[in-house]
C-alpha cells in the first residue's frame, strides 16, 4: 500500500485495486477513456492528477466534485502533494499492477515528479499549471 499525500493530509493507496466503478466514474467525469486518463497521469496531465486525487479522496468516503477541484474551488497544493511507494514497489507512483510479484505501471515519473518526494515539489513545468 502506498501513502499519498494531498495537502498535508496522508492516505492509503491500494494500487492493486482497480475497480470497474472507478474506471467509469474517470470516463464519466473528464470525458475520456479510461485507458486515455492512464496515459495522460503517465505524460504528467495535471487534469489527470485532479482525477488522481478525486479517486483517493472517494475512496476515502469523500464527497469532493471533480469539477471543483478542476475549477479551483477546492484547492490542491502541489507542494503538499506526494506519493510515497509500497516496500520493494519499482515506481511509487503507479496505479496499475506490474508483471512482477510487486505493483508498478500507471503513472509513470515521466511527469514532473522524477523521485518519491519531488511529486508536486520539483514539477514547476507541467504540474503546477492545474489551474486552467
Amino acid at each position: 500500500m502506498s501513502k499519498v499525500t494531498i495537502n498535508g493530509e496522508v492516505f492509503d493507496w491500494d494500487r492493486s485495486r482497480r475497480p470497474m466503478s472507478e474506471a467509469l466514474a474517470i470516463e464519466h467525469a473528464l470525458k475520456c477513456n479510461f485507458a486515455q486518463w492512464e496515459t495522460d497521469l503517465e505524460a504528467g496531465s495535471a487534469r489527470a492528477m485532479c482525477g488522481f486525487i478525486w479517486l483517493v479522496w472517494r475512496r476515502d468516503g469523500r464527497d469532493i466534485p471533480l469539477d471543483d477541484i478542476l475549477s479551483g474551488k477546492v484547492e490542491i497544493d502541489l507542494a503538499a502533494f506526494d506519493i510515497e511507494p509500497d516496500e520493494g514497489a519499482a515506481d511509487p507512483t503507479s496505479l496499475t499492477p506490474a508483471a512482477s510479484s510487486t505493483t508498478g505501471g500507471g503513472i509513470s515519473a515521466s511527469s514532473p515528479r522524477s523521485s518519491t518526494s519531488a511529486r508536486g515539489r520539483s514539477g514547476s513545468s507541467s504540474g503546477t499549471s492545474s489551474k486552467s
